[in-house]
């Protein structure tokens, strides 16, 4: 096995904040990995609350003409990678003004960074390209709380790819795509026909709104083959969580925070998660005040008994619902021969059970996609 990294982009400016921006993939190796990096930089008068670069980056797409092979939001590729991986890639969130910020974005084919087998390969394809699209300014006007406005340096984004040059044996590749999106009602279910056409090795189910709790919006997960011929897994979305600690570790978030006194936050970390928070002000004295859905807030006191004015603090965060998603893996992750079979389907549904109103609900399915 010969592995390499290359730069296929470095820090490539982008000459406005918004834009979808392609480029071809002139490689002939097996990739087993795309990095995308985004460099931002908060607005001088900060701090930047309005939202993290994940939730910016409306989809990394690897195509080849009209197909397909890979596509998720910032907030996804995150997730799987996670799920993958079991850590969280890259990234250097702050929030004070005029600092920058980096978020690294992955988009993974097989079931490690090594792998031989399940890998993508350039040689199957005619023209593959990147695609990603992106909106720096869907946070806020420019001001306190938003992003810099696009200069000679911000915003950037560096693309690296791992590439096998001895010792691949492709058969196949992990397609994650993001199958649906639609913003979840107070009651009823939601019926999502998965494909039936290569197995699945994942499905992944995303109920996000800030400072929401991922469960009040689904309340039960249900596959069904066949109209109920076979059921996986029928669970309470309190139980699919507890039951997701024996299938994944946790990840972990590391994040810098600006604010004052009661102020809320938002740790990435789903449901259930759990984390502190501590000074990085000298006189200052910060803790958690409460945790509650994927947001805290923070309790902030100056140890002189003067007025508390911004203080910046560090946030950790230990989940295993990163991103506000669920997720279920099908059989042994390592072993191809045991992801979910559907060749023989008529058809696979999941259901969701609704509880809770205007969550944006988004279903990624990660297929064993042969050559």
């Amino acid at each position: 096995m010969k592995i390499r990294d290359v730069v296929l982009q470095d820090r490539l400016v982008q000459a406005v904040n918004a834009r979808t921006w392609t480029f071809n993939i002139n490689l002939v190796d097996p990739v087993t990995e795309f990095k995308v990096w985004f460099f931002t930089k908060n607005h001088a008068t900060g701090p930047n609350v309005a939202g993290c670069i994940p939730y910016l980056v409306e989809e990394i797409a690897v195509i080849d003409g009209s197909e397909v092979i890979a596509a998720m939001n910032g907030p996804e590729c995150i997730a799987m990678y996670c799920f993958d991986h079991a850590r969280t890639p890259f990234h250097w969130h702050q929030e004070l003004g005029g600092m920058s910020q980096y978020w690294c974005l992955p988009i993974t084919f097989g079931r490690d960074l090594w792998d031989e087998e399940w890998i993508f390969d350039p040689r199957k394809f005619r023209n593959p390209q990147l695609r990603i699209t992106f909106d720096i300014q869907a946070v806020a006007a420019v001001g306190a709380g938003a992003y810099a406005t696009a200069t000679d340096d911000w915003p950037a984004i560096s693309v690296w790819a791992k590439i096998m040059e001895e010792g691949a044996r492709p058969k196949g590749y992990l397609m994650n795509k993001q199958l649906k999106e639609f913003a979840s009602l107070s009651g009823g279910q939601e019926i999502t026909y998965l494909p039936t056409d290569f197995n699945i090795r994942k499905l992944m189910v995303r109920a996000y709104k800030k400072c929401g709790q991922m469960n009040d919006a689904i309340t039960r997960l249900k596959l069904s083959q066949d109209e109920d011929k076979w059921i996986p897994w029928d669970l309470n979305s309190h139980d699919f969580i507890w039951l997701m600690r024996d299938w994944f570790p946790e990840v972990t978030f590391h994040l810098k925070h600006e604010g004052t006194d009661n102020d809320q936050r938002e740790h990435y970390g789903g449901t259930y998660a759990q984390g502190l928070l501590v000074s990085a002000t000298q006189g200052r004295m910060v803790s958690v005040r409460g945790w509650a859905g994927n947001c805290f807030t923070m309790d902030i006191e100056d140890v002189t008994n003067s007025t508390v004015t911004n203080t910046q603090a560090w946030s950790k965060c230990q989940t295993r619902t990163p991103f506000d998603c669920y997720c279920y893996p099908f059989g042994d992750q390592n072993d191809d021969r045991d992801w979910l079979d559907v060749s023989q389907m008529g058809n696979l549904r999941l259901i969701l059970t609704q509880g809770a109103e205007d969550y944006l609900e988004q279903i990624v399915v990660q297929q064993a996609h042969p050559y």
